[in-house]
């Protein structure tokens, strides 16, 4: 029995020590292990996808890890997404090839594979070590992914759907939980999971227990601790002034929109798009995508808005730009193509992901280029959040999900705008709730476990709203 928990607890370290899903880790992975663990089908294949793109992707540029390692921050981020980008896009062929009804229903998800914090922070890592110790932890890290998206898989998809892998295991009148396939089942299982094993991996050694929850616990009085003062907010005059004429001419607008035809067109068809981006099919609480630095960010709201602001213009203009580059070259070059080629090759639907990822991130350090040279201290402030922007998946998903569709650009444009102002205003709401610091058994709750349960809750709140038909 001895030798049996031993290696039980030897094991669990192996796969569990590293896994920044399940454990409490800093939100690494949470997008994808939200998205698509309602089936089980699904949850192997992502598992089998991170883990043979992690892999090639590194036998691609290990060669070349001095000069990776050499470049700076955003150079390094850029090149590792170029070439995860394009094993993603191999693995989609194969996939589509072999599963394509699975495919079909996750193929958004494995293109986001590219912007998969884990793939990067693995990659990376393995570039500071020798080849096959990289893919022992590549393996490691990618296995323990696997499994827990496997995990919450069983949870979800009996409770959601009474089936493992299309196996009926309940008869037709047990009652399913449809909470379970949406959205708000996927922040309240991944919570229940790290609630459930956190006493586990406590006693096993895989994570630490929080030392306490009060800040002030060093500076005490007698074992009670100081009750620490909160600084002062104040508006000042100039900022009122401001607000209250921009609400005004937002009021003037509205109600005199409708005296120029051409604007009162463009309004009636462009505010429902922004506000399902807004509201009722957010990025974040429908779509499950940007958790990984919603969550870190959401721990101080001075990170949060400036970080909000930028995935604002990062997100808007580079989708625009985005669908400049699809429309007019790639669009175009397929259609040279075919007038000279008897092969039906399309290279908006073979290269559009790495182009997308290359545009960005010419995009973003055009920006930040732009700003320190004319606006330093608009760069100082908000310069390393546009660097961290390029792997914020919410960027790159707000074109593949519009563009490839035939979209128009002033929609495209408007949806990706609505998108970024929903994750603004979902890390803003969290961390404004996170910095109340709810009361909780520090060894059975973590601060991660705590924020999952909160988005978990605004998402049934705007799936409620969702199904309000306004228009």
């Amino acid at each position: 029995m001895v030798v049996l928990k031993r290696n039980i607890r030897k094991i669990s370290k192996y796969f569990m020590r590293d896994n920044l899903i399940l454990t409490a880790g800093a939100g690494l992975g949470f997008c994808s292990s939200l998205a698509v663990t309602n089936k089980l089908e699904n949850s192997l294949t992502m598992g089998i996808g991170v883990t043979l793109v992690t892999a090639g992707s590194f036998c691609l540029v290990y060669p070349f890890k001095r000069l990776i390692s050499t470049a700076g921050t955003h150079h390094k981020i850029s090149l590792l997404m170029i070439i995860v980008s394009v094993f993603v896009a191999i693995f989609g062929f194969f996939a589509q090839a072999f599963v394509p009804e699975i495919t079909a229903n996750i193929k958004a998800y494995i293109d986001l594979i590219t912007t998969n914090c884990i793939v990067l922070a693995v990659i990376s890592e393995g570039l500071t070590v020798d080849f096959w110790e990289a893919q022992r932890k590549i393996f490691k890290a990618c296995l323990g992914y696997s499994l827990a998206l496997i995990l919450l898989a069983f949870l979800r998809e009996p409770l959601g759907f009474g089936t493992i892998l299309g196996i009926p295991l309940f008869s037709e009148t047990f009652p399913r939980v449809v909470l379970m396939v949406t959205p708000v089942g996927g922040f309240f299982a991944l919570a229940a999971f790290r609630l459930i094993l956190r006493p586990f991996f406590i006693k096993t050694g895989i994570v630490c227990p929080e030392a306490s929850a009060c800040e002030c616990a060093s500076a005490t009085n007698g074992g009670t601790p100081l009750p620490k003062a909160r600084p002062k907010v104040g508006i000042s005059r100039t900022s009122l002034i401001v607000l209250g004429l921009g609400i005004c001419l937002f009021i003037s607008m509205i109600i005199h929109i409708k005296t120029i035809p051409t604007i009162n067109q463009y309004y009636i068809i462009l505010l429902p798009v922004l506000l399902n981006a807004l509201f009722f099919d957010g990025i974040v609480l429908s779509k499950l995508l940007g958790l990984c630095p919603l969550i870190n960010k959401s721990r101080q709201i001075d990170a949060a808005w400036k970080m909000g602001v930028a995935v604002i213009i990062v997100t808007t203009l580079s989708t625009a730009l985005n669908w400049i580059v699809y429309n007019h070259v790639l669009v175009r070059c397929s259609d040279f193509l075919s007038k000279y080629s008897s092969l039906p090759i399309r290279l908006e639907s073979i290269f559009y992901l790495t182009v997308f990822i290359v545009t960005i991130a010419v995009f973003v350090q055009s920006l930040s280029v732009l700003l320190r040279k004319f606006a330093k201290n608009i760069y100082e402030q908000m310069g390393q959040f546009l660097e961290l922007i390029t792997v914020n998946c919410i960027v790159l998903a707000s074109a593949t999900f519009t563009i490839p569709t035939g979209a128009k650009f002033l929609v495209t444009t408007t949806t990706a705008f609505g998108y970024g102002l929903h994750w603004m205003m979902v890390v803003v709401w969290l961390g404004l709730l996170r910095r109340q610091r709810l009361v909780v058994p520090t060894n059975a709750w973590d601060e991660d476990t705590v924020a999952i349960l909160i988005l978990g809750i605004m998402a049934a709140i705007f799936t409620g709203i969702g199904m309000i038909h306004i228009f």
